[in-house]
């Protein structure tokens, strides 16, 4: 065994700020978008589906989880006072692509490293969904130790120099309320939950138990189905679907709703003796759209709404015939005046009046013609002089005095007539006919001039027209008030109506454009999703055939049926069993189903959208024959290639797998003491491997010559090659390269020089010199002969080895150096 290295601080560099937010999402929506422009939908379609499809993006100042190319990886894993550990235990790990076995006996504390970097992402873990999940939630805590539990998961984000803390806590006795807050380097401290990471955790959970094996196997079909439908990049477009989708709902029910009300409607109407009822009936049963206009006008009682009749009926009801009181008042006042004009004329009165009158004339001309010597009346010789003008108008006085009461029975008798005949109108336009006859009787009194026909004629003509017209308004009262009666008792029904009709029939134009909306994305959505899942289902096929070794099931195809929000959607597996085609749930046994659920399960985690560079796996062996366990060893080992891979595991047959196979793997061994005292060493990494390779060789007695010239500074230039290969990817990594452009960057480099300055400063251009400089500062100046030495062990010369225990022990203090980046050289 081989003394495991110390594990690496990351250097500091300049902090990468803002990085704009992007996933395989966007991608989609512009592929999709492409894809709208250039189809041959109605542009009022289109441009719905760009409003639904433009609803997606998040809000600018809603928390981002980690950026794909910002990949998350796992420095180290501190656990206290939590099940199995009690003082603080810290599980080191090396924040890069790579396997690492966390090995140890049943009741170790392996769990407890692994369900407390679960919480601390998640906030539960498999163990609380279980039957005895009760049970588990009153016994979490440590039995041996008094200090608060605690969980503390240091993390390595491309592009930071520093690595971000994540701790649990847990401020009351309930597991499942714990408080978790992430602590990044120039962000500060904030809680998780603000961060921003529970979707990327929800569709790429980079955890997996044994208990979750189980689940993937005999969980729901829908919940399958979710499970690998989420990480297909696709939620995006179902979001856009959920929002025409309710804008469908909404209008359809609108639509709904009027159709439903209207067979009532008509019935209601129909059983009306109203004009209104059946204008109202005709305007609801026109083809193709109701006349909203008539209906509104019915509905709010407009003049113009009425038919002739309801006009007629109106008018009748309004129409005032005369007021008899009046007329009685006028016709007795001019009977009145008639009788004493006739008692002055019997008097003398008028005689009187005439006389003065007739003297009153006969002054006015004796005064014009002064000069004249006979009377203008008689002719006689008998002048009207002064003498006479003056017994004339003495005379006149008198007489007028007398026929003033004769006046004022003229005067009496021409204003009863005026009144008489002012109450007496004219024949209205648009009278009915039963009333045109008596008006007209009516009207002609006007022109009678003698005050006792007068007097007589309008007193008969005005009962006879008051009594036709009570008669028509009362039947015309009777007449509107059934009508108005009925038609209240539907004018309520129709005015709702018509206003969930008019937004209906002004919905439908919408209706018909998000149909052929939806439809559109649907066929969009299902080409998409079969092209995002065939990668996925080739990766799991490939996964497969690894694992099942010897397995007679072969496994044809992964589909997903239905649609995200079908209640019938599910994962379809479909297989074979010696070329027979068979249901993969019932032919498999309990060692092939977790072997299918870790093909569903490692594509998942290792989806290129994912921002997890790391994978945590519980206890994966069990239920594993010997051959499916050396299957596994070489998934985990290809998974490694561009995923950090921590598997917990008690089964020895893991670690032996990886041996036989020479699989690189560091071995971490997890012992747990008296009192809950967990400790964690290295059994082996992968500098370590080639280092006691190393010592063996050196140690080995009667070594041929070679051996040493050759052999042993090959061997240890496979040590300094790896330990400058993992200085490379850790500098690449922080430098914000993707995974697979630091793997193809460092695999790509053969010469140890240039591995070399890709370990020391993650820069390909620089000189041997530039190597031997640094080698010399970090490791001293014997660092550069040692290089040199297994440089010459290539060559058929070889090199002088006079103590080879001594130069393997060198050759590990300069690789543990060289191994860890420095923050300077950044």
């Amino acid at each position: 065994m081989t003394e495991h290295p110390e594990h690496h601080e990351p250097p500091e560099h300049a902090e990468r700020a803002g990085q704009a937010p992007g996933s395989s999402g966007s991608s989609t929506l512009s592929r999709l978008t492409g894809r709208l422009e250039a189809s041959a939908l109605a542009e009022a379609t289109k441009e719905m589906l760009r409003e639904a499809l433009g609803g997606v993006s998040t809000d600018a100042h809603a928390p981002v989880g980690p950026h794909p190319e910002q990949r998350v990886f796992l420095e180290s894993i501190s656990v206290s006072g939590y099940r199995g550990i009690g003082r603080t235990a810290r599980l080191p790990l090396s924040a890069k692509p790579g396997v690492t076995l966390v090995v140890g006996r049943n009741g170790s504390g392996k769990s407890s490293f692994a369900e407390g970097a679960e919480t601390a992402f998640t906030g539960r873990t498999a163990r609380l969904d279980k039957q005895r999940g009760e049970v588990w939630r009153r016994h979490w805590r440590n039995l041996h130790d008094g200090a608060e539990p605690k969980v503390e998961v240091r993390l390595a984000l491309g592009g930071d120099a520093r690595p971000s803390t994540l701790t649990c806590t847990w401020p009351s006795n309930d597991v499942t309320a714990p408080e978790v807050e992430f602590k990044r380097p120039g962000h500060g401290r904030r809680p998780f939950k603000d961060v921003g990471w529970e979707r990327a955790l929800h569709d790429y959970r980079p955890f997996l138990s044994y208990s979750d094996l189980d689940k993937v196997i005999s969980g729901k079909p829908s919940e399958l189905y979710d499970s690998i439908a989420t990480i297909l990049g696709l939620g995006e477009l179902t979001a856009a679907d959920e929002r025409l989708q309710a804008v469908e709902k909404a209008l359809n029910s609108a639509v709904r709703t009027a159709g439903a009300e209207l067979p009532a409607l008509v019935e209601a109407l129909s059983a009306l003796d109203d004009p209104r009822a059946e204008r109202a009936l005709a305007a609801v049963s026109a083809s193709g759209t109701p006349d909203f206009d008539e209906l509104d006008a019915l509905v709010t009682g407009l003049p113009d709404a009425d038919d002739d009749r309801l006009r007629e009926l109106r008018a009748t009801v309004e129409l005032a015939g005369p007021d008899l009181d009046a007329v009685g008042a006028a016709v007795d006042r001019l009977r009145e005046a008639v009788a004493v004009l006739d008692d002055v004329r019997a008097s003398g009165a008028e005689d009187a009046h005439q006389r003065a009158e007739l003297l009153d004339k006969a002054l006015d001309h004796s005064r014009r013609h002064a000069d004249e010597n006979t009377c203008p009346v008689c002719g006689a010789d008998r002048p009207l002089d002064e003498a006479w003008a003056e017994r004339a108008a003495e005379q006149v006085a008198a007489l007028r005095q007398e026929a003033a009461t004769a006046q004022q029975a003229r005067t009496g008798l021409r204003d009863a007539v005026d009144t008489v005949r002012y109450l007496v109108t004219r024949v209205p336009a648009g009278l009915p006919a039963p009333l045109v006859h008596p008006w007209e009787e009516w009207a002609a009194c006007r022109a009678i001039d003698d005050a006792e026909r007068l007097a007589a004629r309008v007193e008969t003509t005005a009962l006879v027209l008051a009594d036709a017209c009570a008669a028509l308004r009362e039947e015309a009262a009777r007449e509107l008030e059934k009508l108005d009666e009925e038609w209240r008792r539907c004018v309520t029904r129709l005015a709702a109506w018509l206003d969930r009709a008019r937004a209906a029939h002004a919905g439908k134009p919408r209706l018909r454009q998000v149909r052929a909306a939806r439809k559109w994305l649907k066929e969009a959505c299902a080409e998409l999703r079969e092209e995002r899942l065939r990668p996925f289902e080739d990766h799991s096929q490939r996964i497969w055939e690894e694992l099942r070794q010897h397995s007679n099931v072969d496994l044809h195809s992964v589909r997903l049926t239905g649609s995200e929000k079908a209640a019938v959607r599910k994962l379809v597996m479909d297989v074979s069993v010696d070329g027979t085609e068979a249901a993969a749930l019932g032919v498999m046994s309990q060692g092939e189903l977790h072997s299918l659920a870790l093909s569903l399960f490692l594509p998942r985690a290792a989806a290129p959208d994912s921002p997890f560079g790391f994978v945590v796996i519980d206890d994966p062996v069990q239920s594993m024959d010997p051959a499916k366990v050396h299957g596994l060893a070489k998934v985990l080992h290809d998974l490694g290639e561009t995923r950090q891979v921590v598997v917990f595991t008690h089964d020895t047959r893991l670690q032996r797998a990886f041996t036989n196979q020479e699989l690189p793997v560091t071995v971490l061994e997890v012992e747990r003491e008296a009192r809950s005292a967990v400790t964690v060493r290295p059994v082996t990494d992968p500098v370590g491997q080639a280092l006691a390779d190393a010592r063996a060789l050196a140690r080995t007695p009667n070594l041929p010559p070679v051996a040493l010239t050759h052999v042993l500074p090959g061997l240890c230039r496979t040590v300094l090659e790896r330990a400058f290969s993992e200085a490379a990817w850790l500098r690449l990594h922080r430098a914000g390269l993707t995974e697979d452009e630091a793997e193809k960057t460092v695999t790509g480099t053969l010469k140890l020089m240039d591995i070399a300055a890709l370990g020391l400063f993650g820069d390909l251009s620089k000189t041997a010199g530039d190597v031997y400089r640094e080698l010399r500062r970090r490791c001293g100046p014997g660092a550069v002969h040692l290089v040199q030495q297994c440089q010459e062990g290539a060559h058929p010369s070889g090199t002088s080895m006079p103590d080879p225990l001594r130069f393997v022990r060198d050759i590990a203090a300069v690789a543990q150096t060289v191994r860890k980046p420095e923050a300077a050289n950044q």
